[in-house]
C-alpha cells in the first residue's frame, strides 16, 4: 500500500472549538499551539500537567478532570488525542469520523485525518516541516535548522508586505511592487540593515504609484 501524501494547510482556529483528549506533556504542547492560534479549547483528562492546570485556573481553557466518554467530540470543530492509554485514541477517532470532525491521534498516523508538522515561528513567518508522521525527530531537526536561517530582515519584509497589501488595491502594480520589495533594492537595503534608506525607496515607489492613481 502506498504512503498517503499530505496536503499542507494552515488552519485559522480563532474562535473555533477544539477538543484535546489527554493531559500529559505531549497534550500540553498541543494545547499551547491551539491556544496561540486563538482556539476555544476543552481538555478531557483525569490528570493534567501543571501548565494545563494553570491555564484552566486562568480561564484560558476548560478542563474536564475525567476520562473520555462517547459524546465528548460533539460540538467541536477539531479533535486532538494525546493520551498514554492506547485504547482511547481509536475510540476518539471513530467518534470524530462518525461526526465528520477532523481528528489527530498522537503517534498513530493511521488514525489521523491530518498530521501536525514541526513548527518554527519568526514574527508573521511560520515554517512547518512534516514527514507525514514517519520521522518526527527529522522534522524537528530540519525545523531548527531552517528557522535559524530566518533573519530579522525577512521578518521586516513579511510585515511590510502585509502592510502594503492592506493599503494598496489589488492589481498588477501592487504585485510588481511586492515582488520588487523582496527581490529589488528595498529588500537588499533591509538585508544590510539600512532601514532608513529602504524606507526612502519605498516612499518614492508609493509616490509614483499614487501619481499614477494606483493607491487609495
Amino acid at each position: 500500500m502506498s504512503t498517503p501524501i499530505d496536503y499542507p494547510v494552515c488552519l485559522r482556529l480563532e474562535g473555533r472549538r477544539v477538543l484535546l483528549v489527554g493531559g500529559g506533556t505531549i497534550a500540553e504542547g498541543r494545547a499551547l499551539a491551539v491556544l496561540e492560534a486563538g482556539a476555544r479549547l476543552r481538555v478531557v483528562s483525569p490528570e493534567a500537567t501543571t501548565t494545563l492546570r494553570t491555564l484552566a485556573t486562568q480561564g484560558r481553557l476548560e478542563w474536564l478532570a475525567r476520562p473520555y466518554v462517547p459524546g465528548d467530540v460533539r460540538g467541536h470543530d477539531l479533535v486532538l488525542a494525546a493520551t498514554d492509554d492506547a485504547s482511547v485514541g481509536p475510540l476518539v477517532a471513530k467518534e470524530a469520523r462518525a461526526l465528520g470532525v477532523w481528528v489527530n491521534t498522537a503517534d498513530v498516523p493511521e488514525l489521523c485525518d491530518f498530521t501536525l508538522p514541526s513548527v518554527g515561528r519568526r514574527g508573521p513567518i511560520t515554517l512547518a516541516i512534516s514527514t507525514a508522521g514517519h520521522a518526527p525527530a527529522v522534522a524537528r531537526r530540519l525545523r531548527r535548522e531552517l528557522t535559524a536561517r530566518v533573519a530579522p530582515h525577512h521578518v521586516w519584509l513579511a510585515r511590510l508586505s502585509g502592510w502594503l497589501r492592506r493599503r494598496l488595491p489589488a492589481g498588477v502594480e501592487r504585485q510588481r511592487l511586492l515582488k520588487s520589495l523582496v527581490e529589488g533594492d528595498i529588500g537588499a537595503l533591509l538585508e544590510r540593515g539600512e532601514r532608513k534608506a529602504a524606507g526612502a525607496r519605498l516612499r518614492a515607489a508609493l509616490k509614483t504609484l499614487k501619481s499614477s492613481g494606483e493607491t487609495t
